[in-house]
C-alpha cells in the first residue's frame, strides 16, 4: 500500500512486526479509536529536542503583488494620472511599504484593474522607492494604455504584480530581494498518566481479566486522549507549578491556527455573510464550505486530512445529497485507518470522525483540517512505561514502601506545525445561522 499522508511504511504492519515504541501501540491498538491524531503522528517525523522551548521557521511563496492605492504622473505623487498613457510614459504607482519589498529596479510588471482584465498594461520598473504609505515604484509602459474593451484605464489600476524581469545585454547584475522566514515556537509538556493497584487486588482471581493488565491498558488509553486534546486544544504556557519548578503545555493545532491563519477559522452560524441562512440553503453551507476549500487548498499538497464530528460528516453528507458537486466514498487506508474520502473540485480530504469531537457537543460539527506531514512530534523523552520489576523490594523502599504497585506513562512532547496556512477550522457545519 502506497504512503497516506506522508506515513512512514508500507502502510501496514508486517508478519510477527511489534511496534516500536508506546506511541505505535496506540496506532497497532487502536487505529480508529480516541486519538487519530496521537495515532499517525507515531508513523510521522520525529525528532529529538534538547530543550523545553524549541523553535522553527516557516516561509510563505511571496506574492510578488500589491495593492495600489493611486497611480500618478510625478515623483511628488501629487499629479494622478487621467489617461493617455503611452509606450514610454513613466508613471507612478503608490503602495504601502510592507508590498514594496516585492519589487526592483528591472522587474517587468502587470498592472492591473481587478473588476476588467482587458485594462491590463506591461510596464518596466524603474525605480523603487520605500517612504511608507507613501512608497511607490516608477514604470516605464512597454504599451499604451488603450487595452480596455470596456473604456477602463489605468486610472483605474488596483493591482500590480511582477511577472518577470528584463535586462540589457552587458548590463551590470541587478540587485537581489530575500524575504525574511517567520519563526515560531512551542514547549514540550510533560503528560504523566499514573495507574495503581493493591498486592492484593492483583492477586486476586476475576472473572473479567487480569486487573492488572486492564489498569495498564486503560492508563495507556487515558495517556494518549490527554495527549491528543492538548496537540488540539493546548496554549504555549510557561509558569510555575507549587513545588516551585517551571511547569509548560504545549501549543495545540488548533490554537496555531488562530494564532497564524485565523482567515481559515470560521463559524458558519455566526459569519454575517451567511445571515439569516439554513444550511442547505443556496449561498448557504455549500458556499461556506467552497469559499474555505479554495484558501485552504492555495497552498501545500492536494491531499489533507480533516479530523471532524459526526454532526459535521452529516452535514458534508446532505449537501452531497442535495447535489453539490463533489463525493464521498468510504475506505480504509494505511494502517487499518477507516476514512471517508472526499473529493471537492479543489483537492482530496480524508474525512476521519475523531470519537472526542463527536462525544463532545461543542465539537460535534467541526472539523479541523491539516497536512499531517507538516507536524513533527518533538520529545524530550517518547512515551515511557515506568514499571515495577516484580522484585520484593521495588514495591515501595524502605519507610516508604506501599503494598501494591505504582507505575505510570510519561511522555515529554509537543508538536511543530509548519506551514499553519494549509489549514483551516470550520464550526457550526451542517448547522443554521443563528439570526
Amino acid at each position: 500500500m502506497s504512503a497516506f499522508l506522508g506515513m512512514r511504511g508500507n502502510g501496514d504492519w508486517a508478519t510477527d512486526q511489534r511496534p516500536k515504541n508506546w506511541r505505535e501501540t496506540i496506532l497497532y491498538l487502536y487505529p480508529n479509536g480516541s486519538m487519530p491524531l496521537t495515532a499517525i503522528m507515531s508513523k510521522m517525523k520525529s525528532e529529538k529536542t534538547d530543550d523545553p522551548q524549541f523553535y522553527w521557521w516557516t516561509k510563505l511563496l511571496p506574492s510578488q503583488a500589491a495593492t495600489v492605492t493611486g497611480v500618478y504622473t510625478d515623483a511628488a505623487l501629487s499629479s494622478a494620472y487621467v489617461s493617455g498613457g503611452v509606450a514610454g510614459s513613466v508613471l507612478y504607482i503608490k503602495m504601502v511599504a510592507a508590498d514594496i519589498i516585492h519589487f526592483r529596479e528591472g522587474h517587468t510588471v502587470l498592472l492591473r484593474d481587478a473588476s476588467d482584465f482587458t485594462t491590463d498594461v506591461v510596464a518596466k520598473v524603474t525605480t523603487v522607492a520605500s517612504n511608507g504609505v507613501n512608497s511607490y515604484i516608477a514604470v516605464k509602459l512597454l504599451e499604451a494604455d488603450d487595452n480596455s474593451s470596456y473604456s477602463h484605464d489605468l486610472s483605474d489600476c488596483d493591482r500590480v504584480m511582477v511577472i518577470g524581469n528584463m535586462n540589457a545585454e552587458g548590463a551590470a547584475m541587478p540587485s537581489a530581494i530575500a524575504y525574511d522566514p517567520d519563526k515560531l515556537y512551542n514547549y514540550t509538556q510533560i503528560f504523566r498518566t499514573p495507574l495503581s493497584i493493591t498486592r492484593t487486588a492483583r492477586k486476586t482471581k476475576l472473572r473479567t481479566g487480569d486487573q492488572y493488565k486492564e489498569a495498564k491498558r486503560e492508563a495507556l488509553e487515558l495517556h494518549g486522549i490527554e495527549m491528543e486534546k492538548a496537540f488540539l486544544f493546548g496554549i504555549p504556557y510557561e509558569g510555575t507549578g507549587s513545588n516551585g519548578k517551571p511547569e509548560r503545555t504545549t501549543e495545540g493545532l488548533l490554537t496555531c491556527l488562530r494564532t497564524n491563519n485565523s482567515g481559515n477559522v470560521a463559524d458558519f452560524q455566526l459569519d454575517a455573510t451567511y445571515h439569516g441562512k439554513n444550511w442547505l440553503d443556496d449561498g448557504g453551507g455549500d458556499d461556506f464550505i467552497n469559499k474555505y476549500l479554495e484558501q485552504v487548498f492555495r497552498y501545500g499538497r492536494q491531499e489533507k486530512l480533516c479530523v471532524c464530528g459526526t454532526g459535521a460528516l452529516l452535514g458534508l453528507n446532505k449537501l452531497a445529497q442535495a447535489g453539490s458537486h463533489f463525493t464521498m466514498t468510504s475506505t480504509t487506508k494505511a494502517y487499518g485507518i477507516n476514512v471517508t474520502e472526499w473529493v471537492t473540485p479543489f483537492g482530496v480530504i480524508y474525512l476521519k470522525t475523531h470519537p472526542l469531537f463527536n462525544i463532545e457537543s461543542t465539537l460535534r460539527n467541526s472539523m479541523l483540517i491539516f497536512e499531517p506531514e507538516n507536524c513533527t512530534y518533538r520529545y524530550i523523552d517518547d512515551t515511557t512505561f515506568y514499571g515495577e520489576s516484580g522484585k520484593s523490594a521495588s514495591e515501595g523502599t524502605n519507610g516508604g514502601r506501599i503494598d501494591g504497585t505504582q507505575e505510570e506513562f510519561l511522555t515529554e512532547a509537543g508538536l511543530e506545525y509548519h506551514h499553519p496556512y494549509t489549514g483551516a477550522f470550520l464550526n457550526g457545519v451542517g448547522l443554521n445561522h443563528t439570526a
